[in-house]
């Protein structure tokens, strides 16, 4: 599923959903967007990843991020296929790194999607 299908699947519920490429957006702006739409209530971040590019098994991968650690620097993954990924910490710029990749459908780089009430 390419980053603007997810988009379009999520809008069809009362939701609104920004795509941002991996390519179009610097480490900074990255950091500043996902730490900004987790501290608001009932704001979500879905990203798109190159899996193999933070030493895990396989392919892209989109998962939700669910958390911000200042002090580290990391984010939270929750990986939707946790029966063999459990959560993990990432550092922000390994997970910016690995959105930053070709996704082979789209022939766009991977990102995330910052999904807020409609």
């Amino acid at each position: 599923m390419t980053l603007e299908e997810l988009a379009g699947l999520l809008e069809s519920y009362p939701v609104e959903a920004e795509v941002y490429h991996g390519g179009e957006v610097t480490l900074e702006e990255f950091r500043r967007l996902i730490v900004a739409n987790l501290q608001e209530s009932d704001n979500f971040v879905l990203v798109n990843y190159l899996r193999s590019s933070m030493g895990q098994e396989r392919g892209g991968h989109i998962s939700p991020v669910a958390a911000y650690h200042e002090g580290s620097d990391r984010v939270l993954i929750l990986d939707v296929a946790r029966y063999k990924y459990p959560p993990v910490w990432v550092s922000v710029e390994d997970l910016w790194r690995a959105t930053n990749t070709i996704d082979s459908v789209s022939g766009k780089t991977r990102g995330f999607v910052l999904v807020s009430p409609d």
